[in-house]
């Protein structure tokens, strides 16, 4: 499991197994339109992702998915230093 999401396990989640999907989208969705340069900028996503990480029950695919949008900030935010 990626380092980063189990790190910020101490974090509250207002999503539950059943809309914690649409939570992934939206971030999955925002993320590849705007980046993470987006009006927010990248700690808000970071944040909003881990947030999203806390929620108990996450299925594989879903903690994949999670994994896979820190890790597409990580990558953006080494193209910007």
């Amino acid at each position: 499991m990626n380092e980063t999401l189990e790190r910020h396990a101490t974090i509250t989640s207002p999503y539950t197994p059943g809309n914690v999907d649409a939570a992934i989208r939206h971030l999955e969705r925002v993320l590849s339109a705007e980046g993470a340069n987006s009006l927010f900028g990248q700690t808000y996503w970071r944040c909003r992702v881990r947030q999203v990480s806390a929620t108990r029950g996450l299925q594989r695919e879903q903690r994949a998915r999670l994994e896979r949008l820190m890790n597409r900030l990580a990558d953006a935010g080494a193209l910007q230093s």
